[in-house]
């Protein structure tokens, strides 16, 4: 399978995973929120930093906005998260 790569395709990709982070840091499910957590970490790993540039976002700013969440419940995660993304905007580069 031969052929040139849809450049927008693949960074669709990569920002789903990002926002699959997203919605697991407010999950009900304990594993799924752990495993996010521990993704998010407390320093942007190198894993962090490739999928944040993949998907067009600055990885800094990301995990700032990632671990900021991280002290809040799941209940508070969404109302912050649903905040950022529909107020002021500094969650549309994270998420």
């Amino acid at each position: 399978m031969s052929g040139v790569t849809d450049p927008r395709a693949c960074r669709d990709l990569w920002r789903r995973v990002l926002l699959t982070v997203v919605l697991d840091l407010k999950s009900a499910d304990r594993i799924a929120q752990r495993t996010a957590e521990r993704w998010v970490g407390p320093h942007p790993s190198r894993d962090f930093r490739v999928v944040c540039e993949l998907a067009g976002f600055h990885p800094d700013r990301t995990h700032a906005a990632l671990s900021a969440l991280l002290p809040s419940s799941p209940k508070e995660r969404a109302v912050r998260i649903r905040a950022l993304r529909h107020g002021t905007g500094e969650m549309l580069d994270a998420a």
